[in-house]
């Protein structure tokens, strides 16, 4: 394994730190700072930008060729950590402890360390590994938030209040879809130096009040979490593809919620973020449409088109598809021929 030391802060330092632990330079763009994994490492790049108030992040882009090891210790209370796993696998521990904390994708954690002991991120071998982790120096970022830190939750307060570094803290979570949404925006952004850091500090606030909204969601102890995570989008994502493919055998959403790992309850929940409908709606709209196209098309028998949509009952066929296409599926079928022959 190889290790990395990262002996000091702000950010800018501990890129030039990482630069000369794997002995090349580091490139400065204005206020951000880039080290390149060289050639005989890995790939990609490690990148480091510092914003007034307090925050910074830290965007890791990179897959190492052997077991890699670095090692914050600075000698100085260390800042606040979001991290959150966008690609890949990253473990981390406290500096004077062994119990490790695995970082996995669509993952997220928040960590501070007690007293001056540091953090130990370990990156695996030739896995790919994109991380984001937003770092907070607590004793300034709290000189601007003193009297709203007073107001706040005490969940939410207590991550802050403690700059000092008295108590360890640690939590750990699935990110929200709209933090998927907000790394997505990150990546593809192309603006000039002067943009991109106004763009950046405002998506970096953007990403600190969700986790914050998603904390305070877990922080009341529901199992059914109000906030969709983007694992969760994804779940959604692969029940419509189970809906396509058996649309004429399944036996019931509930089912089909079971497979993807979801609750009844978000199942529902995702169908309505992403369509605006339920899932039973958005299902028999795709049931419908797929009728439509086997009406137009083929020269099948109105049962053996309900059979093939997976409708059990022809009159209750009829009707839905009469409510949607204000027609009967033979008036419809009928009228399509018709005109195509006047064509």
């Amino acid at each position: 394994m190889n290790k990395l030391q990262v002996q000091s802060l702000p950010l800018k330092d501990v890129i030039e730190d990482i630069a000369i632990g794997l002995k090349t330079s580091y490139i400065q763009a204005c206020s951000e700072y880039i080290v390149q994994i060289p050639e005989e490492w890995g790939q990609g790049s490690i990148r480091g930008i510092n914003f007034e108030g307090g925050l910074g992040l830290l965007i890791y882009e990179c897959k190492f060729y052997s077991d890699l090891e670095i090692s914050f210790t600075v000698g100085e209370t260390h800042p606040l950590k979001f991290l959150f796993c966008l690609e890949g696998q990253l473990m981390h521990h406290f500096e004077k402890s062994d119990e490790q904390h695995s970082l996995s994708q669509y993952q997220n954690i928040i960590v501070a360390s007690k007293g001056l002991d540091g953090h130990v991120v370990n990156f695996k071998e030739n896995v790919y590994t994109e991380i984001y982790s937003l770092e907070i120096d607590r004793k300034t970022f709290n000189a601007g938030m003193s009297c709203e830190l007073k107001k706040t939750k005490p969940s939410l307060r207590k991550i802050f209040e403690d700059q000092n570094a008295a108590q360890s803290f640690y939590y750990n979570g699935l990110y929200s879809l709209v933090l998927g949404e907000i790394f997505d925006e990150i990546k593809v952004q192309s603006f000039d130096h002067f943009m991109k850091k106004i763009f950046l500090e405002s998506q970096s606030y953007r990403m600190l009040v969700q986790q914050l909204i998603q904390y305070d969601d877990d922080s009341e102890g529901n199992l059914d979490k109000q906030i969709l995570r983007k694992s969760e989008a994804n779940a959604i994502r692969e029940a419509v593809e189970i809906m396509k493919s058996e649309i004429d055998s399944l036996s019931s959403l509930h089912s089909v919620a079971q497979r993807v790992g979801l609750s009844s309850k978000k199942f529902q929940n995702g169908f309505r973020h992403f369509f605006g409908k339920s899932a039973n709606e958005y299902l028999q709209g795709l049931r419908l449409n797929l009728a439509k196209d086997l009406l137009i098309n083929t020269n099948e028998s109105l049962k053996e088109i309900k059979d093939k949509v997976g409708f059990n009952s022809q009159s209750y066929f009829t009707e839905l598809f009469k409510k949607i296409y204000h027609n009967t599926p033979s008036g419809y079928r009928n009228e399509h021929r018709k005109k195509k022959r006047l064509d």
